[in-house]
C-alpha cells in the first residue's frame, strides 16, 4: 500500500498533477507562470526614464544651492 505522499509524488511524475505556487487556490501553477511570461519589447524604458527625470531634478537642486 502506497502512502498519500508517495501517490502524490507518483502522479506528479506522470504529469497528472501540477504544483501550485503560493497558498491560495487562485494562483497559477509554475507551468502556467512560465507559459504566460512574455518579454517586454520596451525593456527597461520606465527605469531609464525615471532615472533621467530624477537626475535632472537633482541637477536643478544642485544649481539652486550653488547660486545661493
Amino acid at each position: 500500500m502506497m502512502s498519500s505522499a508517495e501517490a502524490l509524488a507518483e502522479s506528479f511524475e506522470k504529469g497528472e498533477d501540477e504544483v501550485k505556487v503560493g497558498g491560495s487556490g487562485g494562483k497559477r501553477t509554475k507551468a502556467e507562470q512560465a507559459e504566460h511570461k512574455h518579454p517586454h519589447p520596451e525593456g527597461d524604458t520606465r527605469k531609464i526614464v525615471n532615472n533621467a527625470v530624477h537626475g535632472n531634478d537633482k541637477r536643478k537642486e544642485e544649481k539652486k544651492s550653488e547660486s545661493k
